[in-house]
């Protein structure tokens, strides 16, 4: 009988090392109260959010440094870059919502309430900016980015049953992309509801 409840307990603590892995996992993807919702099974609802500000950014010259450089290579140098951007958003408490080739998504006022979410972002884009300075392209050239500021309301849900992801829809984003695209290297683009 020792033996069976000794195996038993063994089970139950290695099915909960499991459950804490899945949830913080769920954690790393997700805002918190979007990760337990969808750890009960409960359906997400698409959500508006009405004070967000977004940061889009992307490497200036990709395509070119892509073109003389292996993958490997450009692997590296975006994971080099972005896992100091991962580091920002914990210490500044936002919300990383994606990553897409050299593009780099950040939002604050999305995953929880901040009455500070355009400062928050500003920061980040100001840390990004001088990260840049540190890390260069396989060339031994500094990288360069662009990076656009736009603060508004936007639309937040889950996509997808199989991989699924915490997306932002609306105008907002798109203005938000488009500070991004006109902006110049190494500058933030900041839109004047961002700036008010």
């Amino acid at each position: 009988m020792d033996k069976i409840r000794s195996s038993i307990e063994e089970a139950n603590q290695a099915v909960d090392k499991e459950r804490e892995k899945n949830v913080s996992l769920l954690h790393m993807i997700f805002p918190p109260d979007i990760a337990k919702r969808l750890w009960l099974g409960e359906s997400i609802e698409a959500k508006t959010h009405n004070e967000v500000t977004m940061l889009f950014s992307d490497i200036v010259g990709f395509t070119s440094i892509c073109s003389t450089a292996t993958p490997f290579m450009v692997v590296n140098m975006l994971q080099n870059l972005y896992t100091k951007f991962d580091a920002f958003c914990g210490q500044l408490d936002v919300y990383k919502v994606e990553t897409i080739g050299d593009a780099y998504c950040v939002a604050c006022g999305l995953h929880k309430y901040s009455s500070t979410h355009s400062q928050q972002i500003a920061w980040m884009a100001l840390k990004m900016i001088k990260t840049c300075g540190t890390h260069h392209t396989h060339e031994g050239k500094p990288i360069e980015m662009r990076i656009g500021i736009h603060t508004g309301s936007v639309l937040a849900g889950v996509v997808g049953v199989k991989m699924p992801r915490y997306c932002m829809f609306g105008h907002n984003v798109t203005i938000a992309n488009k500070f991004e695209s006109g902006s110049e290297p190494l500058k933030i683009n900041v839109s004047p509801t961002t700036y008010q």
